[in-house]
């Protein structure tokens, strides 16, 4: 049983909607939904009931959250009075998928690159488990987007850079032509997820602001050379927050629709302990990097 799904159970409870409780922790409602299930398969009574829109805890979910936060509580304890080994020639960076394809050149030269005793670890995984991660010393850096209402306390974050994402469809797709999000309606969606914050989101973002259904995303796929390989063989359409992330082939296999309406911008954050002291000088360094790799306008296709 993971100790996330507690957290998730948590959030429910405190804020009545699997919505609201996404949004405070910075993970997609699917995920939520996702990981309520698997927790509600350890027990044979409902953790919850539902009342209109919202989630009402039982007796048991009450009981079971209370106690979950006990050892989750211990747990953290026992995670930050552990010794550990600092090495410091090696550097752990914690990233969602697009930030490790658009950022891991640049974060190789910013700190490997003319010293050949350092090391990089490079970790994917979603946005939660990112920055709780991170206040558990897993990592010592994060690049993700900065979830809404998150309380950073402990932590320090700078924005690192702004991406335009894009809807992409094979090149022969029926919907090929489409000019409006409205025209889209009736596609079926790929995505990286479900528990990664981003794309997927500032998708559904795009459709609730113009008062149009969420879009039916039906193919969750592990990572953006999956999705867009799917994406370039069928008839899904995927967002892509950045043409970095095409190579070789696919670059001909697909290709952004040219909508007159642009989907929301969004920002990757740079995160670290306070007064951390590599901090400055690889920030810095990444930057620079970045610039070097003529990615510092991330938003231009």
């Amino acid at each position: 049983m993971h100790l996330r799904y507690l957290e998730y159970l948590k959030a429910v409870i405190e804020h009545g909607s699997f919505a609201a409780a996404a949004q405070v922790i910075g993970v997609s409602q699917p995920a939520i939904s996702h990981g309520l299930r698997t927790l509600q398969k350890h027990f044979d009574a409902p953790l919850l009931r539902r009342s209109g829109r919202r989630s009402v805890p039982t007796a048991l979910a009450l009981q079971v959250a209370s106690e979950g936060a006990s050892l989750a509580d211990r747990f953290e304890a026992l995670a930050a009075a552990a010794p550990r080994r600092s090495n410091p020639n090696g550097l752990r960076v914690g990233l969602t998928p697009s930030a490790a394809v658009v950022c891991g050149p640049a974060l190789y030269d910013a700190w490997c690159l003319g010293h050949p005793r350092r090391t990089l670890a490079l970790a994917t995984v979603d946005e939660g488990r990112l920055l709780s991660g991170l206040r558990r010393r897993e990592f010592d850096f994060v690049i993700a987007p900065r979830p809404r209402r998150y309380d950073p306390s402990g932590l320090e974050c700078q924005p690192l850079y702004q991406l335009q994402p894009r809807v992409y469809a094979r090149s022969n797709h029926p919907l090929a032509g489409a000019q409006t999000l409205a025209a889209l309606q009736t596609a079926a969606w790929a995505c990286v997820g479900p528990s990664v914050r981003g794309p997927v989101d500032v998708l559904s973002e795009a459709f609730a602001v113009r008062r149009m259904a969420a879009p039916r995303v039906i193919a969750n796929c592990p990572d953006f050379t999956s999705m867009l390989t799917l994406v370039a063989h069928t008839d899904l359409l995927a967002v892509v927050p950045h043409a970095a992330l095409l190579s070789g082939d696919l670059r001909k296999q697909i290709a952004p629709l040219h909508l007159r309406e642009t989907l929301p911008l969004y920002e990757m954050w740079w995160f670290h302990p306070a007064r951390s002291r590599r901090a400055a000088g690889v920030l810095a360094a990444l930057g620079h990097a970045l610039e070097e790799a003529a990615l510092g306008d991330l938003g231009s296709p």
